[in-house]
């Protein structure tokens, strides 16, 4: 073995020296040469899959950053598209156009037409909105009518990308967590192509949001809550993952950015900071509408309503000067020049309505007239006249109910000051609504309640008719009763009990949200799932004070109990109402009345029985159970039961199927 190694090393060596000529040593060298080519192939075959890797993302964000920025999404946005010979005739027909339309507000017209026309003249960095504007003014004054008007004239004839503009309402972003809704509401708005972008209801968003609408305005992008990149349309965050194109803001670069506020420019301040008002390009302000400029308004629309009903209804339509002066006089400052245009529509619809009912045919002869301060339609043809009223089918509709449920609320035994309560609410609101109308300083009452008082007292049924009450009378727009309990609302883990609440306020919006023994929601300072659902229910009465109304029942004592839990709470229920306890005689008239609902009828000499029953009852029992309606319908009830297995041992001839008796009474649960 030894012999074999020596002779090996041998002819591998020669005097100290590697002998090249050795079969060996050949062979030695012919593997290292074999294992040198392998790894070097590996590394140029993994150099190349790197650099095609390298080249194919590159290439997608190029492209996604082209797609981006041709949409004013990027910061290395292009700035405006114009290509209009003449800006100067271009703005000018704009002007024109937009004053046609906003009739009154010339000089907010004339800024707003110097704000779109600044960056031509100025020039506008490509990074940065083209406009920062906030538009103040009242409702209804045509301050979003104008924006879309100008964008439209300008985008039409060339000069802006796109004739379009798009709305964010940030009142919809008014929940915790909102950020990622708003990050992902606000990119499709900024890759719907519109040249002009406006925000309104700032004051009703959440404050986490407002620091990224604030930010698109100051500097021109939003940073967002994480890492992004665009799917089908979509903005998804990635996290930390690799992805092509993966975008961390936002930008509004070619944008033109109006905010609608209202007539103190101070709130803005207050909501968004005085770096927010310093920063903007504009701050434009429409004004109060002059009689004369009413009267023009009321004409055009009148006019415009003459072209329609011929065009569309085959009506042959004029209409007298007075009936100029009485459209005029629809004006509200509530509602702005948008009250004269909701009457035009609604002459509009009421003479459709005509139309269809009736088959009118075309070619008749109409004139808008004013009588008795308001206005009618007056046609004639062929064998056939008639006078189209202004108003409208639901407000008689609305009359009724209200109407109804009056005689409903009137109808209820006894409750003479809650009823007094609910019915002077009606009042008040409409109060408001004149002070409101005629300028006037005007709060609209807050009409959350507590109902405190014994159970079987009526509290959840008067409830019930409230709902409906507020609706008739337009204190809320749905008029539903969401019933609910602490189960409801607070929930079974850390994070769950928030949006229980948010859920049934949601649910409740627009009506009443009704809430029985309310102080069980409070079990102590430990409870803290309970302190958390109050403290989410007083949020959203606020946030939400002219689209919900809460009402709390239970005890007296532990309802007092239960408001010391929140500081908040006693302020925000102005109308406690206490419920008392029924007194024997209107027991007796419930008695009779449940008797009269079940098909029955009570003999005359149940009555003085029953009387003294009561009174017993209420002398020696619980008053939490013994001077409620239960205690009637449980009389009743039993009776009834009583009433038919009398009549059951009793000949047919003797059968009387609708009368209680006394006997039936005796033994009644009390």
């Amino acid at each position: 073995m030894k012999n074999d190694i020596d002779s090996l090393l041998n002819s591998m060596f020669r005097d100290g020296r590697l002998n090249v000529k050795s079969p060996a040593a050949k062979e030695a060298e012919e593997a290292v040469e074999a294992v040198q080519n392998a790894q070097q192939g590996l590394a140029e075959s993994l150099q190349e899959s790197i650099e095609r890797m390298t080249r194919e993302a590159q290439a997608d964000m190029a492209d996604l950053q082209r797609h981006l920025q041709g949409d004013g999404i990027t910061q290395e946005t292009a700035s405006n598209g114009g290509n209009a010979q003449d800006l100067d005739a271009a703005f000018q027909q704009a002007r024109q156009e937009v004053l046609v339309q906003v009739l009154g507000q010339e000089e907010f017209v004339n800024g707003l037409i110097l704000a779109f026309k600044r960056p031509f003249v100025a020039g506008a960095s490509v990074e940065a909105p083209l406009c920062r504007a906030a538009l103040l003014g009242k409702p209804g004054t045509g301050r979003r009518s104008a924006v879309k008007a100008v964008t439209e004239s300008l985008g039409r004839q060339g000069v802006l990308k796109s004739p379009k503009t798009t709305e964010i309402d940030l009142s919809a972003y008014a929940a915790p967590g909102s950020e990622k809704l708003f990050a992902q509401d606000l990119y499709t708005a900024l890759k719907s192509g519109a040249s002009s972008i406006l925000f309104q209801g700032y004051a009703k968003c959440h404050p986490s949001v407002l620091p990224m609408a604030a930010a698109l305005f100051t500097t021109g992008s939003v940073p967002l809550p994480g890492r992004y990149a665009e799917q089908k349309g979509l903005l998804v965050e990635v996290g930390t993952a690799l992805a092509p194109g993966a975008v961390s803001r936002l930008s509004a670069g070619g944008k033109y950015l109006f905010l609608l506020a209202g007539e103190d420019s101070s709130r803005l301040a207050g909501a968004f900071g005085g770096n927010f008002v310093a920063g903007l390009d504009d701050v434009l302000r429409t004004g109060d509408f002059s009689p004369e400029s009413l009267e023009q308004i009321a004409r055009y629309r009148l006019e415009d309503l003459c072209r329609r009903g011929e065009k569309q209804l085959g009506f042959q339509l004029d209409f007298e000067e007075e009936a100029v002066r009485v459209l005029a006089g629809a004006y509200t400052k509530e509602e702005g020049a948008a009250a004269i245009v909701g009457k035009a529509q609604a002459l509009y619809k009421a003479m459709s309505e005509e139309k269809l009912r009736k088959s009118l045919r075309p070619q008749l002869k109409a004139q808008v007239r004013a009588e008795g301060g308001a206005l009618t339609v007056s046609y004639q043809g062929e064998n056939i006249s008639g006078v189209i009223a202004l108003r409208a089918p639901e407000e008689e509709a609305q009359a009724r109910e209200l109407q109804a449920i009056k005689e409903e609320l009137a109808g209820i035994v006894g409750l003479g000051s809650v009823k007094e309560h609910i019915l002077s609410l009606e009042d008040n609101f409409k109060i408001q609504q004149l002070r409101r109308q005629r300028g006037l300083k005007a709060e609209l009452p807050s009409m959350h309640m507590i109902f405190t008082g014994n159970p079987g007292t009526g509290k959840t049924t008067v409830a019930r008719i409230v709902s409906r009450y507020l609706k008739a009378i337009g204190a809320l727009t749905g008029g539903q009763l969401v019933e609910v309990s602490r189960a409801d609302l607070v929930g079974q883990y850390v994070g769950h009990t928030a949006p229980l609440t948010q859920k049934a306020i949601q649910s409740a919006m627009g009506g009443v949200l009704f809430i029985d023994e309310a102080y069980s929601l409070y079990r102590g300072r430990d409870d803290s799932f309970g302190l958390e659902a109050i403290d989410a229910l007083v949020k959203g009465m606020e946030d939400h004070r002219d689209k919900l109304v809460v009402i709390l029942a239970g005890y007296s004592r532990e309802m007092e109990e239960f408001l010391s839990a929140n500081s908040g709470l006693r302020s925000r229920f102005p109308n406690i109402i206490e419920f008392p306890d029924y007194t024997p005689e209107e027991l007796l008239e419930i008695t009779k009345s449940i008797v009269a609902g079940m098909g029955y009828r009570l003999d005359p000499a149940c009555e003085a029985p029953l009387l003294e029953e009561y009174r017993r009852a209420q002398l020696l029992g619980d008053p939490r159970v013994n001077g409620n309606g239960r205690m009637a319908r449980n009389k009743a009830e039993a009776a009834v039961i009583a009433c038919s297995r009398r009549n059951m041992k009793a000949p047919d001839a003797e059968r009387d199927l609708e009368l209680l008796l006394p006997e039936d009474f005796q033994g009644a649960p009390a």
